[in-house]
């Protein structure tokens, strides 16, 4: 009946009265990992990315096959490439400026790095993921790691023909 109720509310808008009846669903079914998924959703919607991390990680903790929470925790890493690219993309070609595109490259390239475990999981879980294939392919091609980048396009490659 609660989750019956915050579904309501969620599809009337009201995301804070939806996120608090999860809460109270998950206080009473504290092992169920899509609960802490959609918790996850909602943080992550709602700005809070830091939540939402610890809400996928406690959903893959209560199922290690939840393959969502694996690719939305890789969203939420990916999702701070955003201000660092903004900024690179603002910088002029003073010594100063030069120094900070690298720092951020570098930043952005540890995101990527950070990804990198749970998209592989998320492939591993689900073989067929598309999307999973195609962003682990774009980021090894943007690390520069070609052998891997070759084999992550082969393989979408044999996905695309398989369909």
């Amino acid at each position: 009946l609660i989750l019956s109720e915050a579904n309501i509310y969620y599809k009337m808008g009201d995301t804070e009265k939806f996120k608090d009846l999860l809460e109270i669903a998950t206080e009473k079914d504290p092992k169920n990992p899509e609960l802490q998924y959609n918790l996850g959703v909602i943080s992550a919607e709602s700005d809070h990315p830091q939540e939402a991390m610890a809400y996928y990680k406690k959903a893959i903790e209560l199922d290690p096959g939840y393959v969502n929470a694996y690719i939305n925790s890789a969203a939420l890493v990916l999702g701070k490439e955003e201000g660092l690219i903004k900024e690179m993309n603002g910088l002029g070609t003073s010594n100063a400026d030069n120094k900070r595109y690298e720092q951020l490259r570098e930043e952005r390239q540890n995101l990527y790095k950070e990804a990198i475990p749970f998209l592989t999981k998320a492939l591993e879980i689900n073989p067929k993921s598309t999307s999973a294939a195609t962003t682990l392919m774009n980021i090894y091609s943007v690390l520069g790691e070609t052998d891997k980048y070759k084999a992550m396009k082969a393989k979408i490659e044999e996905m695309r023909g398989a369909e």
